[in-house]
């Protein structure tokens, strides 16, 4: 058995699961000196899981991605899922608003027997009513937001068609892969190379639309792949 590379506990786990997955028999020992871990390989293997060494250092992030990694991920809200929440909203503050507002009436015209007037309950009644204007107020905003965004769902997913055919009329999977053989020497492992497909992907979109959002980019790209890779 060889040494291939020494590190602490946790990233020699990694290496270790990444290259035995990858057919490598590789086994880990702890070495006391050093207060390290080492990977051992067959030396007739040693060339193969140096280069899959190579491969997933160049794939492993760095203390500063690390870091980036810890915060919370921004994902992409486009105005369609604006629209559900904003109607959503509506809906419910106004169900709500015009519920008291209806109770209130009730009470003031004794429909119902709850001593809920302006007579007997004055900060009650005035206080219910602020809140029910308060909530129409808030409902009837929301429903003009959400028509504004319903305008603009459409007018996204115009957009979102155009760039969708612009790509597929532009590239295809073989040409996307001919590619990453060319950057990288070979094509590289299954598990890498879905990556770097996707790497290539967003950087022609946003190439073509630097404006893009950069989840944005991420969603059409993962749009993209399936459609390229996952639909045949």
């Amino acid at each position: 058995m060889t040494p291939l590379v020494s590190n602490e506990s946790e990233a020699i786990s990694r290496i270790l699961e990444f290259l035995t997955y990858s057919g490598v028999d590789a086994v880990k020992k702890y070495d006391e000196e050093s207060d390290l871990y080492q990977i051992f390989i067959p030396e007739d293997q040693y060339d193969r899981a140096s280069a899959l060494l190579a491969i997933f250092m160049e794939q492993e992030p760095s203390e500063e991605e690390e870091e980036e990694a810890d915060e919370p991920v921004r994902s992409f809200v486009g105005n369609g899922e604006r629209y559900q929440e904003n109607s959503s909203s509506a809906f419910s503050f106004l169900t709500v608003g015009l519920l008291v507002a209806a109770l209130l009436l009730l009470c003031t015209f004794h429909v119902i027997p709850i001593p809920l007037t302006w007579d007997s309950q004055p900060v009650m009644y005035a206080a219910l009513w602020i809140i029910t204007a308060a909530f129409l107020i808030i409902g009837i905003f929301s429903l003009w937001k959400a028509r504004d965004y319903r305008q603009k769902m459409h007018e996204d997913a115009e957009f979102e068609a155009g760039v969708l055919k612009w790509f597929l009329d532009t590239y295809d999977g073989d040409q996307i892969d001919h590619t990453i053989e060319a950057n990288e020497g070979e094509i590289p492992q299954e598990e890498i190379l879905c990556l770097k497909r996707l790497d290539l992907i967003r950087g022609y979109l946003m190439r073509e639309y630097p404006s893009l959002d950069e989840s944005y980019a991420d969603r059409l790209s993962e749009n993209l792949y399936q459609t390229l890779y996952e639909s045949k």
